[in-house]
C-alpha cells in the first residue's frame, strides 16, 4: 500500500500564508457584507460579481494573484454563510 503525502509547494505558501494573515480582515468583510446586504433577496446577496466587487476595496494593499486569491476567499466565505442563513430561515419556514 502506498501513502500518498502532500507537501505544501514553496511557490504556493505565499498564498496560503496571505489567506491566513488576511484571516481578520476577511472575517470583518464577510459580517460587513451580510449587515449591508440584509434586506436584499437571497439571489441578490449571493450574487458573485456584488460580492467581488463589495470585497476588493478592503485588499487594495494586496497586489496581483495574492490579491485575487485572498479577494476568491472572501468571496467563498461570503457565499457560505449567505447559505447557512438561507438554510436556517427555510428550515424555520419548513417548522
Amino acid at each position: 500500500m502506498t501513502e500518498t503525502v502532500r507537501i505544501r509547494s514553496p511557490e504556493h505558501q505565499y498564498l496560503i500564508d496571505a489567506r491566513i494573515r488576511e484571516a481578520d480582515l476577511i472575517k470583518g468583510v464577510v459580517h460587513a457584507y451580510i449587515v449591508e446586504t440584509r434586506h436584499l433577496p437571497f439571489a441578490d446577496r449571493n450574487n458573485s460579481d456584488r460580492r467581488k466587487s463589495f470585497s476588493m476595496p478592503y485588499f487594495e494593499h494586496l497586489f496581483g494573484i495574492e490579491k485575487a486569491f485572498v479577494i476568491a476567499q472572501a468571496t467563498m466565505k461570503i457565499s457560505d454563510v449567505i447559505w447557512k442563513i438561507e438554510r436556517q430561515r427555510q428550515e424555520n419556514a419548513d417548522a
